[in-house]
């Protein structure tokens, strides 16, 4: 099984068709301003990995 750091799944793509399905629920990004967006987004994107490892069955 390859690590989440190396899948080639795992693309900016994925993340952004993520952030989508999130906002048309109804979640939204904060609006306090592209640093605080930036730091969210990069917490997303280690929860990201861990879901799809889990998803898959994979354990560190």
């Amino acid at each position: 099984m390859s690590s989440s750091t190396t899948d080639l799944r795992f693309t900016p793509l994925l993340a952004a068709e993520v952030q989508a399905v999130l906002e048309k629920h109804g979640y939204r990004l904060p609006s306090d301003g592209e640093h605080v967006r930036a730091l969210v987004l990069a917490r997303v994107d280690v929860v990201l990995r861990s879901l799809v490892e889990i998803f898959e069955g994979r354990t560190r």
